[in-house]
Formats: structure tokens, sequence, C-alpha cells
């Protein structure tokens, strides 16, 4: 039975994230379930805003790029813990996304706004592709033009995208989605923002395919009641 309400799900992450990447597989199961019915929208807020916030002591006291490249080190492990929740491949043989002069993802933020407003019609295939540059094919998205390379073999309108970084219309839809995010009280992420009807759930998309589900079924049976 089709569902009577439209399902929208938020997904609140940053392009680098391998839990966002490694999330996909149970997205795709869950608008395989519902088809027309579910919307997926993305909402970008920054991980890394600098760098140090996330490097240990010992790596701050190093020369700054010893000390990046033992936390990308340190990353890179990481991410590779990560590989077994959605069964996605990663590489992460000489894994350096920052560096002295990259010390953000907040770029990568700003890509997908970009890509999203140049190119309606392509962001989500930016956005994945995006994850696989970081997290696959080890290229540094924190630098532009590796970013805007992406852009363009994506189909993304290089001109519109360009424009959307330079003019300020990126960086204004990335304040958007961060407000949203606190309005909505978004504590870690990924997170995910499940809305049927006038009814609003925030969970994690760590949860799964069966929980979500569950979850969704249960905003759909609620809905339909009233």
């Amino acid at each position: 039975m089709e569902p009577r309400h439209r399902i929208t799900l938020t997904l609140f992450s940053d392009p680098m994230m391998g839990l966002a990447y490694e999330c996909e597989p149970t997205l795709d199961r869950l608008a395989a379930t519902y088809g027309d019915s579910l919307e997926l929208v993305h909402a970008m807020v920054v991980l890394v805003r600098d760098v140090a916030d996330f490097m240990t002591g010992e790596e701050r006291a190093l020369p700054p790029a010893l000390g990046l490249a033992r936390y990308n080190a340190r990353l890179a492990q990481i991410y590779l813990d990560e590989e077994t929740i959605g069964g996605l491949p990663m590489n992460m043989d000489d894994f350096r996304l920052f560096d002295t002069g990259h010390r953000s993802s907040e770029p990568l933020c700003l890509a997908f706004e970009a890509a999203r407003i140049a190119s309606p019609e392509r962001a989500e295939a930016y956005l994945r592709a995006l994850r696989r540059a970081t997290i696959v094919d080890r290229r540094q998205t924190t630098r532009d033009e590796v970013l805007r390379e992406v852009a363009l073999e994506t189909g993304v309108d290089p001109e519109a995208f360009d424009q959307a970084l330079v003019f300020g219309s990126a960086a204004a839809a990335l304040r958007s989605d961060r407000g949203l995010a606190t309005r909505v009280g978004v504590s870690g992420l990924p997170a995910l923002l499940i809305n049927v009807g006038d009814a609003a759930v925030l969970t994690s998309p760590l949860a799964g395919y069966d929980r979500l589900r569950r979850t969704i079924d249960g905003m759909l049976g609620h809905s339909s009641r009233e």
C-alpha cells in the first residue's frame, strides 16, 4: 500500500564523513521501499572547522606539517574502522586530506551547496562523487581545484558553480543548513530528521534500515489516523 503522506528525510552531514558514506546503502533501501513518496534532502554542517580541534596534544606539539601528517594517518584508521558499517569500500593508502594550507572541511560543504545551486539535478551525484573522491580515491578534496574537478566530472554547470562560490549564494545556503541543524537540535553527525506530515523525529542514519523503517511506518500509521 502506498503511503498517504510525504516522507522527507533530511541528512545532516559533511561530505568528508565516512559515516555518511557508509549510510548510503541504508538510505538507498529506504528510497526503494517508499519510492516516490520519499524525498532525501541533504543539509551541510561543517564537521572540521579547524583541524587543530581534532588533533591530540602530541600532534599539535609537533612541527605543523608533521603533526598534520600524524593526524591524517590517525584519521585514516578511523575511516577504516567505519568500513564495516555499510560495507562500502574505503582506501586510505597515502591519505592526506588536511595540510598546513587546508585545515577545514568547510570547502567541501560550500562546494556541495554550490553544486546544488548550479545544477540541482546533479547535486546528489556530486555529493556521492565527492565522498568517493575523499574516501576511496584519496583526492585532497579540501583543495578548491579538486572540488571543481569533481563538479566537472559529475556534469555540474561549471560557470554557475563558480558563481555560487564567488558571489556568496553557497555560503548563504550553508548558513541556512547550519541554522536548521540548530533549530531541530542536531548534536552530532551524521543525523537524520524524518518528517511525515506534521510529525518529526530526529535520529541517526546509523540506526539501520529495519529500525528506520519501523520509525517511518509508525509515523505513517499515526498520520493515517489523524
